[in-house]
């Protein structure tokens, strides 16, 4: 039994992983570069030593795995027992005051200097003293000496908190070729100093996947089913990831890449090649076109299109598709619908005084101008600039110039296009991000992908970020104030065609600041400089470890339904991407192309990653997030949406359906039909919250039960144009060809030519019916409530 761990020789299960090194007097020697401080596990495992803990790198730590910290325990924001400790042990000096607290209840000093022995800290955890914790550590155990040694060498606070540069991991990676194989974990901490420790002992551990492999305490991890996660490691401000596996074949493929002529091909071959998984076949041209018209363009192809396509013989057919479907309006409509998702364009946030009426018309002039930036293929970091230096008044606009041109945009008669204005301001002038706070939150989701959430109120669980840094953070955004609100009475006013006030966005100058971004660097503010200057010049810059990354994510998981990180909008260290090369391969190409949206597109499109078939084979059947295949997901509710009026159209109709994009929930109709039952029940998102998870896409029984039962559906199908074009076409013939008639139906609804056998049992059905249409009318209603049509595949 063997496991095999790069950067390390190849060992036994229980080979020396752990290495142990010299043990050295902390308060007395200078330790360099090159020599590594001692667990300690071996420092405190005798009673008396010379060495002294330090409060940040050893006390906290300890306190954090034994669970003292956590969210059930003291951490919690009610604490326990009237002893409160910071969540996850990032406020040292209020922890230091908590453990010095000299108060004492009947039990007795959580900390007696004088009398260490006696110290709650000691006699609770080893329940000596009854503990609603239960026993955490043992007397006379290592854990037990390195409090009993602080405490008795003056239970000191640390004077100046050190800076943790990095986790250093050993092995960087493990791959297991059984069941029950174990290895052991290395983690050395290394500081700003200069100074390195063997923090193992001290370092709490996760597994993204129990399934694949469990982690315990102390270091040790152990393999179980087929697959491969990441096993995760805190210390202090330090998360660290070790991608683990275990192949799903016994036998290492040999792949030959450069059968691969495209680098994302290459690079998830070498991915796949390591996991032993052989990629699923190549999907069929109907199955391709069907697929790439819902995630490129949120519409489904005609019948004349898919036949068309399947009659073509060129090998280039699929690339000219997906460079007609970008040129296509509908693209740009589907995507900025997407857009709209991650920047939070909700008719709702704008608030019950503005009123739903004037939220439509703000966030439908937010869809529009978004529409227009992708149907023009505007760089990706142009259109956020646009967003994020935003202005309410051009330069050298007066207040009535400002008043007169908002007016004219809402006018009914000759409305004034949103859509070329040079900046697009409601993002900021949303009533749900008035507070700083607030601007913070919303942004990091929008741009960069990032949650910062736990931030706001302790040391973020996941990432390095402390509450200093959110608070930080949230200083970009002072002085960005909306001043202003405009009701109804006045919209309607507008609507007339009179000049009214409209919110402002105001900008306040303030004095020179310097501030962090987000642990990625420092800015100085020039006084009187617009605060948002810097942060879009550091998105920009290639080196920004998020703005590019959590596009192409985005996109990536547009059109795989699951990101290279996912959730997408969760790029913490402990949330690493599946393939790192992958993305930093397309993020890289994605800012050297100028941020060409299109680019990206194509690149993803064409590749045989994407275009592989959704039937796995036997050792992908398992496999979720290495792209082997495709996985099935339910088309969005948009495009559900439209896809009914599709189906049901006339054949006439069939091209205004498609490209009437005022007409279409995947188009300019999306911020109207926010909210509406059909909407909720296929999971279309509200936009009130900072968070990809709000749109969902996963089949519902209520579904099930709207396409069999709803009114909607019944609707369509009773008033459906093409079911009354094929009724006066059949007219009172007793005998014609069913077949054309049953292949426009599948070519309408699953998007591809319906068998002999599904033929057969069509004809059976139509002729069974009283009346041609009731025949066509059951025959759709069946198709429409398939797994086929309900999903892309």
């Amino acid at each position: 039994m063997t496991i095999r761990a790069r950067g390390l020789p190849r060992c036994t299960a229980h080979g020396v992983l752990f290495f142990i090194g010299v043990v050295i007097s902390f308060c007395s020697t200078d330790i360099s570069a090159a020599e590594t401080l001692a667990p300690a596990a071996s420092r405190f495992q005798q009673r008396h030593t010379e060495a002294v803990p330090d409060f940040q790198k050893h006390v906290v730590p300890l306190l954090g795995q034994l669970g003292c910290n956590s969210a059930k325990c003291h951490g919690s924001f009610q604490g326990q027992g009237d002893f409160r400790l910071s969540l996850f042990g990032f406020d040292f000096t209020a922890d230091h005051s908590a453990l010095t607290d000299q108060a004492s209840s009947e039990e007795g000093s959580r900390l007696k200097v004088h009398a260490p022995a006696d110290s709650l800290i000691l006699l609770k955890p080893t329940e000596e003293i009854d503990h609603e914790g239960g026993t955490r550590f043992t007397k006379n155990s290592w854990e037990h000496h390195l409090l009993l040694r602080w405490i008795e060498t003056g239970a000191k606070n640390t004077t100046q908190p050190q800076t943790l540069l990095r986790l250093e991991v050993e092995p960087d990676e493990i791959v297991f070729s059984g069941e029950k194989d174990t290895a052991a974990l290395t983690v050395t901490a290394v500081w700003s100093d200069g100074q390195r420790e063997d923090v193992t002992c001290l370092s709490r551990f996760r597994t993204n996947n129990d399934a694949v492999v469990q982690v315990h305490d102390d270091a040790t991890v152990i393999s179980k089913e087929r697959g491969d996660t990441h096993i995760v490691i805190f210390y202090d401000n330090g998360v660290a990831a070790v991608p683990v596996m275990r192949p799903y074949s016994d036998v290492k493929r040999a792949v030959d890449l450069q059968q691969y002529t495209h680098p994302i091909d290459q690079l998830v071959a070498e991915k796949l090649a390591n996991l032993g998984l052989v990629p699923s076949t190549t999907c069929s041209d109907a199955e391709f076109l069907r697929r790439i018209s819902i995630d490129m363009t949120g519409t489904l192809p005609t019948p004349s299109e898919i036949q068309d396509f399947l009659a073509d013989t060129g090998d280039d057919k699929r690339k000219r598709k997906i460079h007609q479907l970008l040129e296509r309006p509908a693209y740009a409509a589907w995507w900025a619908n997407k857009l709209c998702d991650f920047t939070g364009c909700s008719p709702l946030a704008f608030g019950e005084q503005t009123g739903l009426e004037v939220g439509h018309a703000y966030s439908t002039q937010w869809y529009d101008w978004i529409y227009r930036r992708l149907r023009d293929n505007v760089p990706y970091d142009q259109l956020v600039e646009g967003i994020v230096l935003a202005q309410s008044r051009s330069e050298g606009q007066t207040q009535g110039q400002y008043a007169a041109e908002m007016s004219a945009y809402v006018r009914r008669e000759s409305p004034a296009d949103f859509a070329e204005r040079k900046t697009m301001p409601h993002y900021w002038t949303r009533n749900t991000v008035q507070e700083n706070k607030e601007k913070a939150l919303s942004f990091a989701h929008s741009f960069l992908g990032i949650q910062l959430q736990c931030a706001e109120c302790h040391k973020h669980p996941f990432d390095k970020w402390t509450q200093g840094d959110f608070n930080d953070f949230s200083r970009f955004f002072d002085g960005i104030q909306s001043r202003g609100r405009i009701g109804f009475p006045q919209f309607a006013a507008a609507q007339r065609g009179l000049v009214v006030g409209w919110p402002e966005l105001l900008i306040q100058r303030e004095e020179e600041k310097t501030l962090s971004l987000l642990r990625s660097g420092q800015v100085t503010i020039a006084e009187g400089a617009d605060p948002r200057q810097p942060l879009m010049d550091w998105m920009r810059d290639p080196n920004n470890p998020w703005f590019a990354r959590a596009l192409v994510n985005r996109v990536w998981a547009g059109y795989f339904h699951v990101g290279i990180v996912d959730p997408p909008d969760q790029f913490t260290p402990a949330n690493p991407p599946s393939n790192p090369r992958l993305l930093d391969w397309l993020a890289t190409g994605f800012i050297k192309s100028g941020f060409d949206m299109h680019w990206l597109h194509r690149q993803i499109t064409t590749s045989q990653t994407y275009q592989r078939s959704w039937r796995p084979n036997e050792t992908n059947r398992h496999d979720q997030h290495n792209f082997s295949r495709a996985i099935p997901r339910r088309i969005p509710a948009e495009v559900l949406y439209d896809a009914l009026k599709q189906v049901t159209a006339a054949t006439s109709d069939l091209d205004e359906v498609r490209t009437n994009l005022q007409r279409r929930a995947a188009g300019h109709l999306s911020m109207r039909m926010a909210g509406t039952h059909a909407m909720k029940v296929f999971g279309k998102p509200e936009r009130a919250l900072n968070c990809d998870c709000e749109r969902v896409n996963e089949p519902t029984l209520l579904q099930a039960v709207f396409l069999q039962n709803d009114p909607l559906v019944r609707m369509r199908l009773m008033d459906s144009n093409w079911i009354r074009e094929v009724e006066k076409r059949v007219g009172n013939s007793q005998s014609f060809d069913q077949t054309p008639i049953i292949q426009e139906a599948w070519l309408r609804t699953v998007n591809r030519p319906p068998t002999k056998d599904e033929i057969k049992i069509a004809e059976e059905h139509l002729t069974s019916t009283d009346s041609y249409a009731e025949g066509l009318n059951g025959l759709l209603w069946s198709l429409l409530n398939t797994k086929e049509f309900l999903l892309n595949h």
